[in-house]
Protein backbone atom coordinates (compact mmCIF):
# COMPACT_ATOMS: atom_id res chain seq x y z
CA UNK A 1 0.00 0.00 0.00
CA UNK A 2 1.48 3.46 -0.73
CA UNK A 3 1.49 6.58 1.69
CA UNK A 4 -1.74 8.07 0.09
CA UNK A 5 -3.90 4.37 0.13
CA UNK A 6 -3.07 4.12 4.24
CA UNK A 7 -3.65 7.70 4.82
CA UNK A 8 -6.95 7.68 2.68
CA UNK A 9 -7.97 4.30 4.56
CA UNK A 10 -7.30 5.46 7.74
CA UNK A 11 -9.60 8.65 7.59
CA UNK A 12 -11.92 6.26 5.96
CA UNK A 13 -12.08 4.45 9.73
CA UNK A 14 -12.22 7.16 11.62
CA UNK A 15 -15.14 8.42 9.81
CA UNK A 16 -16.67 5.20 9.88
CA UNK A 17 -16.18 4.63 13.67
CA UNK A 18 -17.17 8.68 13.80
CA UNK A 19 -20.48 8.02 11.89
CA UNK A 20 -21.71 4.94 14.13
CA UNK A 21 -20.63 7.35 17.29
CA UNK A 22 -22.48 10.73 16.30
CA UNK A 23 -26.02 8.30 15.42
CA UNK A 24 -25.56 6.67 18.86
CA UNK A 25 -24.97 9.90 20.55
CA UNK A 26 -27.23 12.48 18.81
CA UNK A 27 -30.29 10.49 18.46
CA UNK A 28 -30.16 6.31 17.89
CA UNK A 29 -33.21 5.81 15.68
CA UNK A 30 -34.64 4.87 12.65
CA UNK A 31 -35.65 8.78 11.89
CA UNK A 32 -32.54 9.91 12.60
CA UNK A 33 -30.93 7.66 10.19
CA UNK A 34 -33.78 8.39 7.73
CA UNK A 35 -32.15 11.71 7.78
CA UNK A 36 -28.55 11.01 7.36
CA UNK A 37 -29.72 9.24 4.22
CA UNK A 38 -31.35 11.93 2.64
CA UNK A 39 -28.45 14.25 3.67
CA UNK A 40 -26.44 11.71 1.85
CA UNK A 41 -28.33 10.95 -1.35
CA UNK A 42 -28.61 14.65 -1.80
CA UNK A 43 -25.03 15.75 -0.81
CA UNK A 44 -23.55 13.08 -2.96
CA UNK A 45 -26.36 13.81 -6.39
CA UNK A 46 -24.25 15.19 -8.54
CA UNK A 47 -23.13 11.72 -9.23
CA UNK A 48 -26.03 11.02 -10.51
CA UNK A 49 -26.11 14.24 -12.61
CA UNK A 50 -22.87 13.05 -13.80
CA UNK A 51 -23.88 9.97 -14.83
CA UNK A 52 -26.96 10.05 -16.73
CA UNK A 53 -26.22 7.70 -19.28
CA UNK A 54 -25.62 5.01 -16.82
CA UNK A 55 -28.56 5.51 -15.46
CA UNK A 56 -30.04 5.25 -18.78
CA UNK A 57 -28.89 2.34 -19.54
CA UNK A 58 -29.78 0.32 -16.18
CA UNK A 59 -32.07 -2.92 -17.60
CA UNK A 60 -34.55 -4.38 -14.97
CA UNK A 61 -32.71 -6.74 -12.94
CA UNK A 62 -30.16 -3.49 -11.95
CA UNK A 63 -33.02 -1.88 -11.14
CA UNK A 64 -34.73 -4.68 -8.96
CA UNK A 65 -31.14 -4.94 -6.99
CA UNK A 66 -31.18 -1.54 -6.27
CA UNK A 67 -34.60 -2.07 -4.16
CA UNK A 68 -33.05 -5.09 -2.32
CA UNK A 69 -30.26 -3.03 -1.81
CA UNK A 70 -31.93 -0.11 -0.75
CA UNK A 71 -34.56 -2.94 1.96
CA UNK A 72 -31.58 -4.19 3.29
CA UNK A 73 -29.87 -0.90 3.92
CA UNK A 74 -32.85 0.29 5.64
CA UNK A 75 -33.46 -2.87 7.54
CA UNK A 76 -29.00 -2.40 8.56
CA UNK A 77 -30.20 1.33 10.55
CA UNK A 78 -33.06 0.07 11.65
CA UNK A 79 -30.72 -2.75 13.54
CA UNK A 80 -28.78 -0.88 14.21
CA UNK A 81 -30.50 2.37 15.46
CA UNK A 82 -32.37 -0.31 18.04
CA UNK A 83 -28.97 -2.13 19.32
CA UNK A 84 -27.62 1.35 19.80
CA UNK A 85 -31.17 2.37 21.85
CA UNK A 86 -30.75 -0.73 23.97
CA UNK A 87 -27.29 -0.97 24.97
CA UNK A 88 -23.56 -0.33 24.51
CA UNK A 89 -22.04 0.75 21.22
CA UNK A 90 -19.30 -1.07 22.14
CA UNK A 91 -20.73 -4.46 22.07
CA UNK A 92 -23.28 -3.80 18.99
CA UNK A 93 -20.44 -2.08 16.85
CA UNK A 94 -18.31 -5.24 16.32
CA UNK A 95 -21.07 -7.57 16.23
CA UNK A 96 -22.68 -5.78 13.14
CA UNK A 97 -19.55 -4.90 11.65
CA UNK A 98 -17.90 -7.96 11.54
CA UNK A 99 -20.46 -10.75 11.68
CA UNK A 100 -21.62 -10.03 7.80
CA UNK A 101 -18.35 -11.87 7.04
CA UNK A 102 -19.33 -15.05 8.50
CA UNK A 103 -22.91 -15.01 7.22
CA UNK A 104 -21.50 -14.02 3.42
CA UNK A 105 -18.99 -17.35 4.53
CA UNK A 106 -21.79 -19.38 4.96
CA UNK A 107 -23.36 -18.97 2.30
CA UNK A 108 -20.60 -19.83 0.15
CA UNK A 109 -20.63 -23.13 1.65
CA UNK A 110 -24.00 -23.36 0.56
CA UNK A 111 -23.92 -22.56 -2.70
CA UNK A 112 -21.18 -24.91 -2.85
CA UNK A 113 -18.19 -22.44 -3.48
CA UNK A 114 -16.15 -23.44 -0.79
CA UNK A 115 -12.95 -24.17 -3.24
CA UNK A 116 -12.81 -19.87 -2.79
CA UNK A 117 -12.51 -19.80 0.61
CA UNK A 118 -9.25 -20.34 1.76
CA UNK A 119 -7.41 -22.71 5.39
CA UNK A 120 -6.65 -18.96 6.54
CA UNK A 121 -10.53 -17.04 5.62
CA UNK A 122 -11.83 -20.15 7.71
CA UNK A 123 -9.36 -20.22 10.86
CA UNK A 124 -10.55 -16.07 10.80
CA UNK A 125 -13.98 -16.61 10.39
CA UNK A 126 -13.54 -19.34 13.38
CA UNK A 127 -11.61 -16.23 15.17
CA UNK A 128 -14.64 -13.63 14.42
CA UNK A 129 -17.33 -16.41 15.68
CA UNK A 130 -15.03 -16.86 19.58
CA UNK A 131 -14.39 -13.05 19.10
CA UNK A 132 -18.18 -12.30 19.09
CA UNK A 133 -18.69 -14.46 21.54
CA UNK A 134 -16.42 -12.87 24.14
CA UNK A 135 -17.44 -9.56 23.34
CA UNK A 136 -20.74 -9.35 25.59
CA UNK A 137 -19.44 -10.88 28.18
CA UNK A 138 -19.15 -9.14 31.52
CA UNK A 139 -16.32 -11.39 32.77
CA UNK A 140 -14.76 -14.65 31.61
CA UNK A 141 -16.29 -16.89 34.45
CA UNK A 142 -20.08 -15.99 32.92
CA UNK A 143 -20.66 -17.57 29.90
CA UNK A 144 -24.13 -17.38 30.38
CA UNK A 145 -27.39 -17.84 27.58
CA UNK A 146 -28.32 -14.39 29.20
CA UNK A 147 -25.83 -11.96 28.50
CA UNK A 148 -26.82 -12.84 24.76
CA UNK A 149 -30.42 -13.01 24.57
CA UNK A 150 -30.69 -8.86 24.82
CA UNK A 151 -32.21 -6.66 22.50
CA UNK A 152 -28.39 -5.43 21.88
CA UNK A 153 -26.69 -8.62 20.59
CA UNK A 154 -30.28 -9.53 18.50
CA UNK A 155 -30.42 -6.11 17.05
CA UNK A 156 -26.85 -6.06 16.34
CA UNK A 157 -27.26 -9.60 14.40
CA UNK A 158 -30.39 -8.30 12.54
CA UNK A 159 -28.15 -5.47 11.39
CA UNK A 160 -25.30 -8.03 10.45
CA UNK A 161 -27.82 -9.86 8.77
CA UNK A 162 -28.87 -7.01 6.53
CA UNK A 163 -25.11 -5.93 5.69
CA UNK A 164 -24.71 -9.23 4.24
CA UNK A 165 -27.65 -9.09 2.44
CA UNK A 166 -26.71 -5.88 0.47
CA UNK A 167 -23.33 -6.84 0.32
CA UNK A 168 -24.27 -9.79 -1.67
CA UNK A 169 -26.63 -8.04 -3.72
CA UNK A 170 -24.21 -4.59 -4.69
CA UNK A 171 -21.11 -7.78 -5.61
CA UNK A 172 -23.93 -8.42 -8.03
CA UNK A 173 -25.55 -4.63 -9.19
CA UNK A 174 -22.20 -3.64 -9.30
CA UNK A 175 -20.76 -5.99 -11.65
CA UNK A 176 -23.62 -5.49 -14.15
CA UNK A 177 -23.21 -1.54 -13.83
CA UNK A 178 -19.12 -2.44 -15.07
CA UNK A 179 -20.39 -4.45 -18.02
CA UNK A 180 -22.85 -2.14 -19.79
CA UNK A 181 -21.17 -0.50 -22.35
CA UNK A 182 -21.98 2.53 -25.13
CA UNK A 183 -22.88 1.92 -29.16
CA UNK A 184 -18.85 0.96 -29.61
CA UNK A 185 -18.69 -1.15 -27.04
CA UNK A 186 -16.66 0.66 -24.57
CA UNK A 187 -17.66 0.42 -20.63
CA UNK A 188 -19.50 3.48 -20.19
CA UNK A 189 -18.31 4.25 -16.49
CA UNK A 190 -15.04 3.44 -14.37
CA UNK A 191 -15.28 0.45 -12.02
CA UNK A 192 -14.86 3.81 -9.11
CA UNK A 193 -17.48 6.15 -11.18
CA UNK A 194 -19.66 2.88 -10.91
CA UNK A 195 -18.95 2.58 -7.12
CA UNK A 196 -19.68 6.20 -6.38
CA UNK A 197 -22.61 6.43 -8.28
CA UNK A 198 -24.10 2.85 -6.86
CA UNK A 199 -23.39 4.23 -2.91
CA UNK A 200 -25.33 7.18 -4.05
CA UNK A 201 -28.01 5.28 -5.52
CA UNK A 202 -28.24 2.65 -2.58
CA UNK A 203 -29.05 6.21 -0.61
CA UNK A 204 -31.84 7.61 -2.42
CA UNK A 205 -33.40 3.68 -2.48
CA UNK A 206 -32.95 3.02 1.15
CA UNK A 207 -34.91 6.63 1.19
CA UNK A 208 -37.79 4.92 -0.87
CA UNK A 209 -38.35 1.99 1.96
CA UNK A 210 -37.66 3.93 5.35
CA UNK A 211 -39.99 6.92 4.07
CA UNK A 212 -42.52 4.34 4.40
CA UNK A 213 -41.11 2.93 7.85
CA UNK A 214 -41.39 6.36 9.22
CA UNK A 215 -44.34 8.00 8.23
CA UNK A 216 -46.30 4.73 9.43
CA UNK A 217 -46.83 5.71 12.68
CA UNK A 218 -47.45 9.06 14.37
CA UNK A 219 -44.19 8.45 16.87
CA UNK A 220 -41.51 7.98 14.04
CA UNK A 221 -43.68 10.94 12.27
CA UNK A 222 -42.88 13.69 15.80
CA UNK A 223 -39.13 12.27 16.20
CA UNK A 224 -38.81 13.02 12.54
CA UNK A 225 -40.22 16.60 12.63
CA UNK A 226 -38.28 17.21 15.81
CA UNK A 227 -34.73 16.16 14.41
CA UNK A 228 -35.83 17.94 11.34
CA UNK A 229 -36.44 21.34 13.52
CA UNK A 230 -33.44 20.26 16.20
CA UNK A 231 -30.74 17.95 14.68
CA UNK A 232 -30.88 19.07 10.72
CA UNK A 233 -27.05 19.66 11.32
CA UNK A 234 -26.30 16.46 12.73
CA UNK A 235 -28.30 14.38 10.00
CA UNK A 236 -26.13 16.23 7.26
CA UNK A 237 -23.21 15.36 9.12
CA UNK A 238 -23.49 12.18 9.92
CA UNK A 239 -25.15 11.80 6.20
CA UNK A 240 -21.58 13.26 4.43
CA UNK A 241 -19.62 10.92 6.81
CA UNK A 242 -21.63 8.12 6.14
CA UNK A 243 -21.20 8.07 2.43
CA UNK A 244 -17.74 9.81 2.22
CA UNK A 245 -16.59 6.86 4.20
CA UNK A 246 -17.13 4.72 1.47
CA UNK A 247 -16.04 7.46 -1.37
CA UNK A 248 -12.48 7.15 0.60
CA UNK A 249 -12.16 3.50 0.43
CA UNK A 250 -13.00 3.45 -3.04
CA UNK A 251 -10.35 6.51 -4.10
CA UNK A 252 -7.73 4.54 -2.15
CA UNK A 253 -8.09 1.33 -4.16
CA UNK A 254 -6.58 3.47 -6.94
CA UNK A 255 -3.22 3.78 -4.72
CA UNK A 256 -3.11 -0.23 -4.70
CA UNK A 257 -2.13 -3.00 -6.37
CA UNK A 258 -4.08 -5.53 -3.90
CA UNK A 259 -6.89 -4.52 -3.26
CA UNK A 260 -7.61 -6.74 -0.44
CA UNK A 261 -5.19 -5.03 1.78
CA UNK A 262 -7.43 -1.55 1.61
CA UNK A 263 -10.15 -4.11 3.10
CA UNK A 264 -7.61 -5.70 6.00
CA UNK A 265 -6.57 -2.30 6.55
CA UNK A 266 -10.75 -0.69 7.03
CA UNK A 267 -10.71 -3.12 10.04
CA UNK A 268 -8.81 -0.61 11.99
CA UNK A 269 -12.50 0.65 12.25
CA UNK A 270 -13.26 -1.80 15.24
CA UNK A 271 -11.00 -0.98 18.07
CA UNK A 272 -11.64 2.79 17.21
CA UNK A 273 -15.48 2.32 17.57
CA UNK A 274 -14.91 0.43 20.45
CA UNK A 275 -12.42 3.12 22.03
CA UNK A 276 -14.79 5.90 20.45
CA UNK A 277 -17.80 4.33 22.70
CA UNK A 278 -15.33 4.15 25.73
CA UNK A 279 -14.10 7.31 25.97
CA UNK A 280 -17.25 9.07 24.61
CA UNK A 281 -20.26 7.29 26.68
CA UNK A 282 -17.77 5.89 29.50
CA UNK A 283 -18.69 2.56 28.53
CA UNK A 284 -16.59 -0.65 30.31
CA UNK A 285 -13.97 -2.06 28.75
CA UNK A 286 -13.33 -5.44 30.08
CA UNK A 287 -11.13 -8.47 29.69
CA UNK A 288 -13.48 -10.27 27.88
CA UNK A 289 -14.23 -7.27 25.54
CA UNK A 290 -11.00 -6.70 24.47
CA UNK A 291 -9.86 -10.31 23.79
CA UNK A 292 -12.75 -10.11 22.03
CA UNK A 293 -12.25 -7.17 19.48
CA UNK A 294 -8.85 -8.66 19.15
CA UNK A 295 -9.77 -11.78 17.96
CA UNK A 296 -12.37 -10.36 15.79
CA UNK A 297 -10.25 -7.66 14.04
CA UNK A 298 -6.92 -10.33 13.60
CA UNK A 299 -9.85 -12.87 12.08
CA UNK A 300 -11.15 -10.06 9.74
CA UNK A 301 -7.66 -9.62 8.44
CA UNK A 302 -7.31 -13.17 8.34
CA UNK A 303 -9.97 -13.55 6.08
CA UNK A 304 -9.08 -10.25 4.02
CA UNK A 305 -5.72 -11.52 3.33
CA UNK A 306 -6.68 -15.32 2.58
Amino acid sequence: MSLTAIVLVLISTFMHAGWNFFGKKTSPTLAFFFLTMVAGAVIFSPFVILHGALILAFNQEILILLLLTGLCQSIYLWGLAEAYKAGDMSIAYPIARSSPLIIVGISTFVLGQQQAVSLQAVIGMVLIVLGCLFIPLPSFNEFKLTNYRNRTTFFALVAAFATAGYSLVDNKATQLMRALTDASGNPIASPSDVALLYVTLQSAFAVIWMIWFVIITQKQRRECAELIRNQWQAALFTGGLMLGTYSLVILSMAFVDNVSYVVAFRQLSIPLGVLFAVIGFGESLKGPKILGVLMTFVGLIAVALG
